[in-house]
């Protein structure tokens, strides 16, 4: 009977008018796009065709509450493309743009050529008058709890902590208990945990969350690792803390052991589930609870599923939007460093520059720059900031030894996270007055010559991905040109001599004291914001006082002008 009528969905799909069909059908492509459709469908859904065309199956606004299979919080055709089997009897809710809720029926039949999904062929039945009219017509509380929760997730802001903040605390005051969200960073070992419990008891979570960040090593979490490597909720609706025992690990239950969490003789409920964004686990979603009259259930985990779901696509959207932010700022970062190179031969400035950067790109507390004293190998501090210590840093250390050392002899980054390594530095004096727990270093290299090494420090634990150190690793890069540039013309003027005469600068064009100051940010490389910050104009007034200066300049782009500026010494 099933082999009929997938034969039957294919004749349909391939050779009907679409438009005369009175049943409602959809097509989707094998990414989830929908394709075609006829108008019985498009009249349920209530949009036009060229509003629906194109659109992708998880944006279709579809929140599925029954499956033949068990929970399901992805559309059924997302389902169907993964698997690769129909799906049937999918019960859903849809919200038509004119905001009436229309409640369907869902068959996702693929269609498979040479073992690959080449379409998916979608039948949809209003049973809105049935459901109406039936037990099912009162909506449950777990309808009501996501509504709210993903109203609340609307107005946060487009940063994935303060989501998942707003997400665990909106559930916290909904469905009273420990509400926990792990997130997984680009390092997928290293979680991120959001806890929120304003149900009135003790806040043990937070407490035990801040004790075990502090035991290197631990792992905090294991139930929620366990949802994430098995892709699969967990429910424990009724459960002793001795039973909780069996899924912790050896570090968690030596600390509940001092201080427990769940007292003698009490039981508590459990739901976690996977949270997941575009087919990829990156985190969970979980409920702790004292054991109630309203008992957690299979239901349940449907609720809490579709708000993870949710949640997890929210996360990975603002965390998309955050990524590009911070490359976009990386570059102009770069950019201004080289206009300061260009700009300056003051090698104290365009340090001073450079580290600023270094620290508002790479979120560091501290960082400097030693340069190689060949005379006797050695690294001499040149530049630093972020220091809390008043006075003046000087110290001198073997080229060949330490972290900066093997930065340099090894010609790679270097960094250093556990607390335990600082004790073997020659500077731990320098850790500990600071509070210095993590650190790394990069050499400066020009030419092929060693020059020195940037370093950075951070006052809590530090856990760098590839992006950040290839930025530290390019910022190095161009301090040591920096640093080659101007040992380069102190030469120059050494072997020029004093009496060389030398070639009439170019007078400065006419300039107010305000563009002055201006052209003076600019060549240390600010944006146009930060130059309007600085002087207290909007950034329309600085955008045209730069123009201003370029034509009088004769300069194409702030790089030649600041060029120019340099050379001619007109600062």
């Amino acid at each position: 009977m099933t082999g009929s009528t997938d034969d039957n969905s294919k004749t349909l799909a391939a050779g009907l008018d679409w438009r005369t069909l009175p049943g409602a059908l959809l097509v989707y492509d094998p990414d989830g796009v929908l394709v075609e459709g006829n108008e019985a469908a498009f009249e349920i859904l209530g949009a036009d065709r060229d509003e629906l065309i194109g659109s992708r199956a998880e944006q279709a606004g579809l929140l599925v509450t029954e499956a033949p299979g068990g929970p399901m919080s992805v559309h059924p055709v997302v389902a169907a493309l993964k698997t690769r089997q129909p799906v049937r009897g999918v019960l859903g809710r849809v919200a038509r743009p004119d905001g009436v809720n229309v409640w369907v029926q869902m068959d996702a039949l693929p269609e498979l050529v040479e073992g690959e999904v080449a379409r998916v062929l979608t039948s949809l039945t209003d049973v809105t008058h049935l459901i109406t009219h039936s037990h099912m017509s009162g909506r449950s509380p777990g309808d009501h709890i996501v509504e709210q929760v993903t109203d609340q997730m609307a107005l946060a802001r487009l940063e994935p902590a303060e989501i998942l903040t707003t997400v665990t605390r909106t559930l916290s005051r909904l469905r009273p208990g420990s509400w926990v969200a792990t997130l997984m960073r680009k390092d997928p070992s290293d979680l991120q945990i959001f806890v929120a419990n304003e149900d009135g008891t003790p806040d043990r979570v937070n407490e035990y969350m801040d004790v075990m960040g502090q035991s290197p090593g631990a792992q905090p979490t294991p139930i929620s690792q366990r949802v994430i490597e098995s892709g699969q909720p967990l429910l424990l609706p009724n459960v002793s803390a001795d039973d909780l025992g069996a899924y912790l690990n050896d570090d968690v239950r030596a600390y509940l052991e001092i201080h427990p969490w769940i007292p003698k003789g009490r039981h508590v409920g459990v739901a976690v589930v996977p949270m997941r964004a575009r087919g990829a686990i990156i985190g969970t979603l979980g409920l702790f609870e004292r054991r109630s009259s309203n008992p957690l259930t299979e239901k349940d985990l449907i609720w809490i599923q579709a708000i993870a779901d949710r949640a997890g696509l929210a996360v990975e959207n603002a965390q998309h939007y955050e990524d590009a932010i911070q490359r976009l700022d990386r570059l102009a970062a770069l950019q201004g460093v080289s206009l300061a190179i260009s700009a300056s031969p003051d090698l104290r400035l365009t340090l001073k520059v450079i580290l600023d950067h270094v620290t508002a790109q790479l979120k560091v507390d501290a960082a400097d720059v030693l340069l190689l004293d060949e005379t006797d190998n050695s690294l001499v501090l040149s530049a630093g900031t972020g220091f809390q210590a008043t006075a003046v840093l000087d110290y001198r250390l073997p080229a060949d030894e330490g972290m900066p050392g093997q930065a340099i002899t090894g010609r790679r980054i270097e960094t250093v996270t556990a607390l335990s390594a600082f004790s073997q530095f020659r500077r731990r004096s320098l850790f500990a007055r600071e509070g210095f727990k993590s650190y790394g270093a990069v050499p400066l290299i020009s030419r092929g010559r060693l020059l020195g090494a940037l370093e950075v420090f951070q006052r809590s634990p530090l856990s760098p991905d590839q992006e950040w150190l290839s930025f530290l690793d390019a910022l190095g890069s161009v301090a040591a040109v920096a640093i080659d540039n101007a040992t380069m013309q102190e030469r120059l003027r050494h072997v020029r001599g004093p009496d060389e005469p030398r070639r009439p600068a170019r007078a400065a064009p006419q300039m107010s004291t305000v563009e002055k100051e201006i052209l003076r940010l600019a060549v240390e490389g600010m944006t146009n914001r930060e130059i309007a910050a600085r002087v207290h104009l909007s950034q329309n007034t600085v955008k045209f006082h730069m123009r201003q200066i370029l034509q009088r300049a004769g300069a194409s782009n702030r790089t030649e002008l600041a060029h120019q500026a340099a050379k001619e010494g007109w600062l």
